[in-house]
């Protein structure tokens, strides 16, 4: 593939709502979880990851303001300056935006169809649209001034890489010269319920590839990176480089993973193919990791397949919950910012470590040289996404 920088990131999540702040929590290993009693009324246990002060002012965007637009506006506000410097060189008509969710606006069909009490009572008038994937698209590309191609997707987890893909292949194919790729979800009432009912959430605290984990912390929150063309003048604004992209669905089943990670396999070998690596170059893999039983499993089975050592492993998800559709691009944020700091922050509450899957999870923040770092995001029907982020000036 051809070069591609990053030249602008900004996330929103439970650890904060600027860059700042979530990095100085995430690097410091703060646990920001909450019971799930703080978000809504539920009949049983869980903690969640939820985003602060998730409200907006009405007048910031045009369109109906719902909670997924909260957690989306969060980071937009900090990417305006680095998309303003991209409209300057390359034309608003040459700067695409291409959006991911999972849940898109179903916390706003919630709150029409089952009002809760506990919960902000839904706006004035309600439309099928608001309920969309692109709900948010055509409004936030019009805050950020882009005119270029206008897109939204879904692929569950995997989505914001999808998008990244995605917003590459348009810069490839000569139809954009930079894209904004952004992607938030926001907690509602059907995920975690649907995540309950598939035995998939804990009562406590998520605990990646440790021997007593029992499931996922769900969360909320965005994340945006602006992605270039390998100039020049972009070169010397650039935080980091994609490398390579993989992607690959085993499809096996809807929602459990291939024993042996198949699809994982498959992505993380096609994204180290693509940036010219081996596996022996990746000095840290941000794992999907997210604290079941069977995930961690599969992704451990698939590290072990694909590297030739025990490279270190840290899981984001310990830190800033499930973050669905925001999960990869989280993930590839804060592996950026690994890469600037030179250092792998935590994977809380991994120990007592589950020795039977063979991979070493850094428990602590821990200085280390980084040159590339390979970032998973694995979804629902095997739907998996692997992408290599490197140092801005190469190897």
């Amino acid at each position: 593939m051809d070069g591609h920088v990053i030249t602008g990131a900004a996330l929103a999540n439970c650890l904060g709502i600027d860059n700042r702040t979530v990095f100085e929590r995430a690097f410091a290993g703060a646990d920001s979880f909450l019971p799930g009693s703080a978000f809504c009324d539920l009949p049983f246990a869980t903690m969640l990851g939820i985003l602060p002060g998730a409200a907006v002012e009405d007048k910031l965007l045009d369109c109906v303001v719902t909670r997924l637009a909260a957690a989306a506006l969060a980071s937009v506000r900090q990417l305006q300056p680095a998309v303003r410097a991209a409209v300057d060189r390359w034309g608003a008509r040459r700067v695409a935006y291409v959006f991911a969710s999972s849940t898109g606006g179903l916390e706003e069909t919630e709150r029409w169809l089952a009002p809760d009490p506990r919960l902000p009572a839904a706006g004035l008038r309600y439309s099928y649209a608001d309920h969309g994937i692109d709900a948010t698209s055509a409004a936030i590309a019009r805050r950020l001034g882009v005119e270029g191609v206008c897109m939204a997707l879904s692929t569950a987890c995997s989505s914001s890489f999808k998008a990244l893909a995605s917003a590459i292949r348009l810069i490839d194919c000569g139809l954009a010269d930079a894209a904004v790729v952004g992607s938030a979800d926001s907690l509602c009432r059907t995920t975690i319920f649907g995540f309950h009912s598939l035995g998939l959430t804990a009562p406590t605290p998520t605990q990646p590839f440790a021997r007593d984990r029992c499931g996922i912390t769900l969360g909320e929150g965005s994340a945006y990176v602006l992605i270039e063309r390998d100039v020049d003048v972009t070169r010397r604004h650039a935080l980091a480089r994609v490398a390579g992209i993989g992607a690959a669905s085993d499809a096996f089943h809807h929602t459990t993973p291939h024993p042996e990670g198949i699809g994982g396999q498959l992505c993380m070998r096609q994204a180290l193919d693509r940036a010219g690596m081996t596996p022996n170059e990746i000095d840290c893999v941000s794992a999907h990791g997210t604290g079941t039983r069977l995930n961690d499993a599969a992704e451990a089975f698939a590290v072990n397949r694909v590297f030739e050592r025990r490279v270190p492993l840290t899981a984001i998800k310990s830190l800033t919950g499930h973050t669905l559709g925001s999960a990869g691009l989280t993930a590839l944020i804060l592996a950026v910012e690994s890469l600037r700091r030179q250092e792998i922050p935590a994977t809380l509450r991994c120990t007592p470590a589950d020795d039977s899957l063979g991979v070493t999870v850094v428990d602590r923040p821990t200085p280390i040289r980084l040159r590339h770092v390979l970032v998973n995001a694995f979804g629902f029907g095997a739907s998996n996404a692997s992408v290599v982020v490197s140092q801005p000036g190469g190897a």
